[in-house]
């Protein structure tokens, strides 16, 4: 499946900025997982699980009512929003990385299209200074525009701005309209299928030239997962004109590890 999709349709940034000005500052609750971030993340709960406006998370696989919570009754602009969604919705909140945070990479295993709900981000209030990387790859989000993310892939954000970046984020459940406009970005099918063939060679070419590229090197260190990491490398070779499998990076770094395990133990 694919890993992000602006949707066709986009919002009004500064009718959504004016619901937050309705907002009391003691209705932003810090995020739970204090693991997950540096600095302040934090959240407003305008639908949830029963109506209570001090859940900001709800597990997924609850089954309990999704209802509005008296604050989105203050935010008329949000609730115009939500009613251009025609599947069930669950949790939608206002998420707030405030300036000079970060949310560390991580995965949100409970989304995705095999769990059918998915997650959409609408920037409220953004600046050029957000980085957002998504399974490697930066995503630039704009205020008004909506974003399907997987984010079961792995993920993180930093604000370096001098300004909050909060985005109104709407959990659905998956159904027939829902699926058909996100596939919708499907065109064409999983690229270097057949024609990568294994050539451990030219993944040493790559290497050589990452090893002389500062710019390269820095592009291959936006994510810390294993499996994200392999495709990084394998996208971003395929970009310069290299071609080898993934199964070429993932034997590489088995040998590197085990080197370094023998290094260690002789």
């Amino acid at each position: 499946m694919i890993s992000n999709f602006k949707l066709p349709f986009s919002f009004d940034p500064k009718s959504l900025q004016a619901d937050l000005a309705q907002i009391h500052n003691d209705e932003w609750f810090a995020h739970f997982n204090r693991g997950y971030f540096e600095g302040h993340w934090s959240g407003v709960v305008l639908r949830s699980a029963d109506g209570r406006a001090n859940h900001l998370y709800t597990a997924a696989h609850v089954k309990a009512p999704f209802v509005d919570t008296p604050i989105l009754a203050r935010c008329p602009n949000v609730r115009r929003v939500i009613t251009s969604f025609k599947c069930p919705l669950r949790s939608v909140r206002f998420l707030k990385l405030s300036a000079g945070s970060t949310i560390k990479e991580h995965r949100d295993f409970d989304l995705g299209f095999k769990e059918e709900q998915l997650r959409m981000h609408i920037p409220v209030c953004t600046n050029a200074d957000v980085d957002f990387f998504l399974d490697g790859h930066p995503i630039e989000m704009n205020e008004g525009e909506c974003w399907y993310l997987d984010l079961s892939l792995p993920h993180w954000v930093k604000n370096r701005g001098a300004t909050d970046r909060i985005h109104l984020v709407i959990d659905c459940e998956l159904n027939d309209w829902l699926g058909d406009l996100v596939q919708i970005a499907e065109l064409k099918p999983a690229e270097c299928i057949e024609e990568c063939h294994s050539s451990p060679a030219e993944l040493e070419r790559f290497r050589q030239a990452v090893l002389g590229d500062l710019n390269l090197q820095a592009r291959l260190r936006q994510t810390d997962d294993r499996e994200s990491f392999v495709r990084l490398v394998e996208s971003t070779a395929r970009e310069r004109g290299y071609q080898f499998a993934a199964k070429d990076v993932e034997d590489a770094l088995l040998a590197a590890q085990q080197d370094r395990f023998q290094r260690w133990i002789d």
